[in-house]
């Protein structure tokens, strides 16, 4: 079968894949996650890399030296490299089907490439995470779940302290666009999350699934009520969703919920990734919500998004406990020490994006 590529009509495969070889020596040449950024723009990449039987090792061996930077001596600029350059490889299994990047959801190269991240970044969290104990049932899970919810700093982040009481208007519009990418995927994770699932979890799943759309109204979904209080405050649409904006803690926060509900091995760490996920946000959410109001914000329905998580995701934080967790316990026991893997991910994650962000709104005059 021919190709045809602007420029160089009818070209066999091999030929028109070889015209683009200089791609390859730009790959070898730049940050990991530049590289990844070209790659998986071109529309034989497999043709191309055949082209050149060196290039998947080299371009490996450079990717063990970023990820050796990034989780072992913890260099901020290789950590962004590793984590934007992880951010680019899910949004294949996302992206618009239109887009030429699809044709390379399941590269060999770039699979490898995603595999050897999330194993070094897995592996640099398991060093550093605490002793999460041993729960023998379903009901000490949730019991310890719940404690390390309320024990854990994050659940009482001064950034949220900060939005209610001290920040400007230009501030809080700060902190929408910083968490943009992760709220407009959000209706991805929970269909996601129904993928595979037991039949005794899905109506608790379809319940997130069904408050997640809108509840049968299209312009009441939650991914259109973000959209819309963007475009309210100024923010606007980006193609990437913001995500430009964000450091390696946010991507990392980001990357961990694509980790947990792309991988099937890692399901039950989504799990535990979703429950502290609804636990943590009603308390926040109120906070910022009167930080919102009192500059001026929801005068109109743009915090809308924020009111209805403040109110259902209560009710979602316990059925995550109750409908979901403890069926899945009690089917598969095995489960526990993943879920409570997830949760100190979330946790631990959340804290670093939280941290990082409280620092940079402060910056803003």
């Amino acid at each position: 079968m021919n190709v045809s590529m602007p420029g160089h009509v009818n070209q066999p495969p091999l030929v028109a894949a070889l015209i683009d070889r200089p791609l390859l020596q730009e790959a070898l040449s730049t940050g990991i996650d530049q590289a990844v950024s070209l790659l998986r723009e071109v529309a034989q990449l497999d043709l191309l890399l055949e082209s050149d039987e060196t290039f998947a090792a080299r371009f490996l061996a450079r990717v063990a030296d970023a990820l050796h930077a990034a989780f072992e001596q913890h260099q901020p600029a290789a950590l962004r490299a590793v984590h934007r350059a992880l951010f680019l490889l899910y949004e294949l299994h996302v992206a618009d089907p239109a887009q030429v990047s699809c044709t390379n959801q399941f590269n060999g190269l770039l699979n490898s490439v995603r595999t050897l991240i999330e194993r070094a970044w897995l592996a640099a969290e398991a060093r550093q995470a605490p002793d999460l104990g041993r729960p023998a049932t379903a009901a000490e899970l949730v019991a310890a779940l719940k404690k390390i919810w309320t024990e854990h700093p994050v659940s009482s982040h001064p950034i949220f302290d900060f939005l209610e009481h001290d920040a400007s208007r230009e501030q809080i519009v700060m902190f929408f666009k910083n968490d943009s990418a992760l709220n407009i995927r959000f209706f991805d994770l929970i269909v996601l999350s129904l993928v595979g699932s037991q039949q005794e979890v899905r109506k608790e799943l379809a319940q997130n699934f069904w408050d997640e759309s809108g509840r049968g109204e299209p312009g009441r979904s939650h991914v259109s009520l973000f959209r819309h209080l963007l475009d309210t405050v100024g923010v606007g649409q980006a193609h990437d969703d913001h995500a430009s904006v964000l450091d390696w803690q946010g991507l990392a926060g980001y990357n961990l919920f694509m980790l947990s509900c792309l991988n099937r091995q890692h399901y039950f760490k989504s799990l535990g990734v979703m429950s502290m996920t609804e636990l943590l946000d009603p308390s926040q959410y109120e906070k910022l919500a009167r930080g919102c109001r009192r500059v001026g914000l929801g005068v109109g329905s743009e915090m809308d998004y924020y009111d209805e998580h403040i109110t259902i995701d209560v009710v979602h934080g316990e059925g995550w406990l109750a409908n979901v967790i403890v069926p899945v316990v009690e089917r598969t026991p095995s489960a526990i020490l993943e879920i409570l893997r997830g949760a100190h991910l979330r946790l631990s994650t959340c804290q670093d994006y939280y941290d990082d962000l409280y620092g940079k709104l402060a910056l803003v005059s």
